[in-house]
């Protein structure tokens, strides 16, 4: 009876469903940063562009379009036929830009060119997008230096004492104030028909850059509400209309504070429908039934974005180039222009360069061709995120607050600029080699910083601590090439330099450690939490006798300066400190001729009167 009902069609529908195991769970992270914008390595041969503003080009372009206004292919209106100032002739059309090639012959030379404020400037040809590929293709020979490449009005004042070339003479119409027209500014001009002289010239650029294989650079149609497909709107430059490229450029720091995310995290059940094998389908006996279910979980994770205060933004037109510097929220603006732009980012100031891994070409980053668009632009890794740091690192030392300390080596007459090489394979230390760098004039980079894929504090402090070096040479040129000699070339870098090599070592890489902290520190206080401590404590909780580091890198300069005594915290196998409040500014005075550590505690103790308490800490290396 019971195996009777168990079939009737009402118990079937009762149909038992067993819930067996239950649960998988996925995560899919759904607003993860932006990756930065980098190009993969390749091999090919890059394209080179034409210049659709070199004159004869744009005559040949504007010969084209009056050819076909005269021959009835283009139809005109009333304005262009009674306006007497339009050029009816190609050879009206003048220059009004040139395109030139600056070539330095010394550090004097390039540092006018560099001060020069209307010119702004690349080390590769316009005819090249990307720097590098120019310079993997042109190697500098010995003893060769950069070049420049600028745009500039014809009637600019440049530096004519500079070694240089005028390239190409160029019309820019987007320049001819002839052209200017604040009437109909949402006015599109018709493919084939010229109403005015704005018309005839934006049937001119579009030829021009077709001319020049340059179609992609022009921007998309415009868009217009009565037709969809907008085929009559003009694909060109309208001169009637102008926009300002701006945005904001940010970079990620994992030791700056904490940032939310969201992941959809997502559940999967089973069930089990037992009801087939009640009708005697054992071959579907049980039924396994999937469910899934998603939610949105917000999650947090250290580090932040961070604006890049300072950061050199460049915009490109092909052959025109301008200049922005971002604010301290990393806001940065451009004056109106009418083309597509390529927005860059190129990682140098007027005081220093940050180097490409060669250490020989100027580093930059490309963003997009963008039109009537900002560029806001979130690093988050890889070559740009290293870059960045070093950048930052730089505009510190260079341009924001020291505690009264020296800044490094500045850029100006009988002066190089400093050269930053931003390695990206970590073999060997970074170094700095002043008398290298200024010896060839900038061309050998003066830093060589080997940190790629440390950690941002870690690149951060490794280039801290190398112009910490450069900030000595300058103090003291004389006693910091002695100290080198005695400290490194002497006895050929070996770890063992003897007590003369290990006296000069020791007080050349203290004073830099001792910079790289308190710098460091003062960074990450200022944007992040006062509690922040560089590489978790400061670096105080490293043994006395733990090898080159603590036998060379030691702490010594900022225990004379902070409040903490790091032996009552980690023990007897830590330095004894009780020192504290000595001044960057006075303890930099006793680098003054300085070669050896102790003669820099005698003079620290001159400066401070702290005898016994400085001779204690001194004593503990």
């Amino acid at each position: 009876m019971k195996k009777l009902l168990l079939r009737k069609p009402y118990i079937i529908l009762l149909a038992i469903f067993y819930t067996l195991q239950s649960c998988e769970e996925e995560f899919i992270e759904a607003d993860l940063p932006v990756a930065s914008i980098e190009k993969k390595k390749t091999n090919f041969k890059p394209k080179l562009l034409q210049n659709p503003y070199e004159i004869q080009t744009f005559r040949k372009a504007y010969q084209k379009v009056l050819d076909s206004v005269n021959t009835g292919t283009y139809k005109t209106g009333k304005a262009y036929e009674q306006d007497k100032s339009v050029n009816r002739n190609a050879y009206d059309i003048k220059p009004n830009h040139l395109y030139i090639k600056f070539s330095p012959k010394t550090d004097e030379q390039e540092h006018i060119l560099q001060q020069h404020q209307n010119i702004v400037f690349v080390d590769y040809p316009f005819e090249y997008e990307n720097g590098e590929h120019f310079h993997r293709q042109n190697p500098l020979k010995e003893g060769e230096r950069l070049s420049f490449y600028a745009s500039i009005p014809i009637d600019s004042k440049y530096p004519k004492e500079i070694s240089h070339t005028i390239l190409q003479e160029m019309y820019m119409p987007e320049n001819d104030g002839n052209l200017d027209t604040d009437t109909e500014p949402d006015k599109n001009t018709r493919r084939g028909f010229v109403d005015d002289k704005v018309d005839l010239m934006n049937h001119v650029l579009e030829q021009a850059y077709i001319d020049t294989n340059n179609k992609d650079l022009l921007p998309s149609p415009t868009s217009s509400k009565e037709k969809r497909d907008c085929e009559t709107c003009f694909l060109g430059i309208n001169l009637r209309r102008k926009w300002r490229p701006r945005g904001n450029v940010k970079i990620y720091d994992d030791n700056m504070g904490t940032s939310t995310y969201t992941v959809t995290q997502c559940t999967t059940s089973y069930t089990y429908d037992f009801s087939p094998c009640y009708r005697g389908d054992y071959a579907n006996c049980p039924r396994r039934i999937q469910r899934r279910s998603c939610k949105n979980v917000t999650k947090s994770r250290p580090g932040s974005y961070v604006p890049i205060d300072g950061a050199n933004m460049l915009i490109r037109d092909t052959w025109t180039l301008d200049r922005a510097i971002a604010d301290a929220q990393g806001n940065f603006r451009f004056k109106e222009v009418r083309a597509k732009v390529r927005y860059v980012i190129k990682w140098d100031r007027h005081q220093f360069s940050i180097r490409d891994n060669s250490g020989f070409f100027q580093a930059e980053d490309k963003g997009p061709k963008l039109y009537n668009q900002p560029w806001n632009l979130k690093i988050t890794g890889g070559r740009m995120k290293y870059r960045g740091q070093i950048f930052q690192a730089a505009m510190h030392f260079y341009y924001h607050n020291i505690g009264g300390l020296t800044r490094p080596p500045t850029n100006g007459f009988w002066k190089t600029q400093i050269k930053i090489a931003a390695v990206e394979k970590n073999q060997g230390p970074s170094s700095t080699k002043m008398q290298l760098g200024h010896g060839t004039f900038g061309i050998v980079p003066h830093i060589k910083i080997k940190a790629y894929g440390d950690s941002p504090e870690m690149v951060y402090g490794r280039t801290i601590h190398e112009l910490a070096h450069a900030a000595h040479w300058r103090v003291d040129p004389i006693s910091w090439d002695n100290l080198v000699e005695r400290g490194y070339l002497y006895n050929f870098g070996s770890s063992n330099p003897g007590p003369a090599g290990e006296s000069a070592r020791r007080l050349i890489e203290s004073w830099a450690t001792g910079v790289e902290i308190y710098l460091t520190n003062m960074r990450y206080r200022r944007l992040g939490p006062n509690s922040y401590d560089y590489q978790d404590t400061n670096l105080q909780d490293r043994k006395i006798d733990n090898g080159s580091e603590s036998k060379f890198y030691t702490t010594a300069f900022y225990d004379m300066y902070d409040s903490f005594n790091q032996r009552n915290e980690h023990g007897i196998s830590v330095p004894l400190d009780r020192v504290s409040g000595v001044t960057w500014r006075n303890m930099e005075k006793s680098l003054i001729g300085t070669t050896r550590w102790e003669e820099c505690r005698d003079k620290n103790i001159a400066i401070s009167g702290r005898s016994s308490q400085i001779r204690e800490l001194f004593g503990n290396w």
